[in-house]
């Protein structure tokens, strides 16, 4: 039983520093990302070699080691968010005037470009906002305050550089 557990929880342990390396990679931290591949790799072979070549049942070993890898794509979906990592641009499209959300947001330090741009029915105001993702949580709270009725398009963009960045 316990050489069960101990693969289950190496295929947990090695699709969750998978998931680790490809945000690192993402976000072109490549010593870390190799250093991890490396960690990854080892723990990969030295699982499956005990999988198959050990005293277990090799058909259960490899389901048990299933299990781990599933739970470890989850692991590493939580540990994804946690890191929270990196920048999104969020676009903000709404009627009316935005003076007061553009003004309360500056106030709390986000980067926001504005112009009008025209929509369906008329014109219409576009914010571009550029936030850490640490930070959206509390921007999206102030934009649905200030304008419920906005059209938000949020992504994470590959590359930036210059402006200003909070």
């Amino acid at each position: 039983m316990r050489q069960y557990l101990l693969i289950f929880l190496a295929m947990a342990l090695y699709v969750s520093l998978n998931t680790i390396r490809l945000i690192m990679v993402i976000r072109g931290k490549k010593g870390i990302a190799s250093t991890i591949a490396a960690m990854e790799n080892f723990i990969y072979m030295m699982t499956f070699a005990y999988a198959i070549g050990g005293k277990t049942n090799n058909v259960i070993s490899i389901l048990i080691a299933s299990g781990g890898y599933a739970v470890g794509v989850l692991t590493g979906s939580v540990i994804e968010k946690k890191l929270n990592m990196g920048h999104l641009v969020v676009q903000v499209i709404a009627d009316g005037d935005l003076h007061n959300l553009v003004e309360t947001l500056r106030r709390d330090n986000y980067a926001i470009t504005n112009w009008k741009v025209s929509g369906m029915t008329g014109d219409k105001d576009m914010l571009y906002i550029l936030v850490k993702k640490k930070r959206y949580v509390d921007l999206e709270l102030k934009i649905k305050e200030l304008k419920p009725n906005a059209f938000v398009v949020m992504y994470e963009p590959k590359y930036f550089y210059g402006g200003y960045s909070n």
